[in-house]
């Protein structure tokens, strides 16, 4: 009888075993379709927001993975709250770069320049680090042939408005700073 009892024991436990078997395949198999559901929703979603920047004129010229940074940005050109200024970098591309036009010092105008210029290497899939510390040591942002020194100066003061071009200039090394007194 104690053998009777343990046969159906084990068979109970082995149908046990398979049916929690069977439904460990079935949970996988029903991940595998939501992941597949969930890629397959994420693509949708991207074409239909690239379908909806490009129908709209004031967004037609962004990239295809715009940010919300820069989507926030381009409706504040069109509504008169920011103004687009364009740094020439020489041989690359020019970088458009968009910032408040009241209150903005150089000192936020060189944070937007760095925010613009990593985000376009990023695009670019340029994995080199820049040394943002090394670019303000050894070059001023000009505007008109006018350095824009002082930090804390604010661009109007420059006379930097809307489609403005700015460049890169170099510093020059000033040799014998010390002024003899007679």
């Amino acid at each position: 009888m104690d053998e009777i009892r343990c046969t159906s024991e084990d068979t109970k436990s082995k149908s046990g075993k398979k049916q929690e078997d069977d439904l460990i395949r079935k949970n996988e198999i029903i991940n595998k379709r939501a992941e597949l559901d969930h890629d397959e929703l994420v693509k949708l979603t991207k074409e239909a927001i690239h379908d909806i920047i490009e129908s709209d004129p004031l967004l037609s010229g962004l990239p295809v993975d715009v940010t919300i940074e820069e989507l926030k940005a381009q409706t504040a050109v069109a509504q008169g709250q920011a103004i687009t200024l364009y740094l020439n970098r020489g041989e690359l591309p020019k970088l458009g770069i968009v910032v408040p036009p009241h209150n903005t010092t150089v000192l936020e105008l060189k944070k937007a320049i760095k925010r613009h210029t990593n985000l376009s290497l990023k695009r670019e899939k340029v994995k080199k680090k820049i040394s943002w510390k090394h670019i303000w040591k050894k070059y001023y942002i000009c505007f008109n042939n006018v350095k824009l020194i002082n930090d804390k100066e604010n661009i109007k003061a420059y006379g930097i408005t809307n489609k403005a071009e700015l460049h890169y200039v170099k510093r020059r090394r000033e040799k014998n700073k010390l002024i003899k007194h007679t």
